[in-house]
């Protein structure tokens, strides 16, 4: 008799669910419970063809933001889940993509494209090796970021070869906004520090300081309208301003 009751009990407990049989749980993303540690997603955003860091740019997840600052970014107390990652940077394609934060802190890499393409970043480059290839490095950088520059100005047209062909007519007159367009030299193969200066631009160096032209004062009379411009600094033989 007492057998029979020892086993009428252990039958009701396991139907209770009061005992199992299964093993634990192996899922390895198990769904986090309430008062789980918030976590730091730490990111890492280079461009996608020269591998060079994105000096700056916005990263949005969770409903917060932040900047990018020396090609990275971080941000606190995100609570685990999975969410959208958007990053968006001047002249690269946005950039979208589902993220898993586990209960741990997180770090991740990506990689933008450029919007232009081959043809226009060729034509980019060639202008700065044709304008500056008697320059220092920095100079060809601050010359290629000052077309940049105009590309995102409302005062010049909004596309890279739309700046770099742009023909300005004045007192019926036609004037070239780059002598090498004008005289045919742009049409000289970019060489490789051209190119570099090109990629190092558009990954954000400025040592321009946001100038949107250049001239070089020992070639240049002083009746010139480029006199009257604010300058922002000299590299070179080449003076900058806005």
């Amino acid at each position: 008799m007492r057998k029979f009751y020892c086993l009428f009990i252990i039958v009701i407990l396991f139907l209770s669910g009061c005992l199992s049989t299964l093993p634990p749980s192996t899922d390895p993303n198990p769904t986090p419970s309430p008062g789980s540690k918030n976590v730091t997603i730490t990111g890492f955003v280079k461009d996608s063809s020269s591998g060079l860091d994105l000096w700056d740019g916005k990263v949005t997840i969770a409903d917060r933001s932040t900047s990018i600052k020396n090609g990275t970014f971080s941000i606190q107390d995100i609570e685990p889940g999975t969410y959208t990652l958007t990053i968006t940077r001047m002249f690269y394609k946005p950039l979208q993509k589902k993220v898993v934060v586990s209960r741990f802190d997180t770090t991740i890499n990506e990689e933008m494209s450029p919007i232009f393409t081959p043809g226009e970043i060729d034509l980019f480059a060639r202008l700065v090796h044709a304008e500056a290839k008697g320059e220092t490095y920095k100079g060809q950088v601050a010359v290629a970021a000052t077309v940049l520059n105009r590309v995102a100005h409302p005062d010049y047209p909004n596309t890279l070869s739309g700046v770099i062909n742009q023909v300005v007519v004045s007192g019926g007159k036609k004037y070239y906004q780059y002598e090498p367009v004008l005289n045919g030299s742009i049409k000289t193969p970019a060489d490789t520090n051209a190119k570099n200066a090109v990629a190092d631009a558009l990954a954000g160096w400025d040592p321009s300081l946001k100038a949107t032209g250049f001239f070089a004062p020992a070639k240049v009379g002083t009746s010139s309208w480029v006199w009257s411009r604010t300058p922002t600094v000299t590299i070179g033989n080449h003076r900058f301003f806005r």
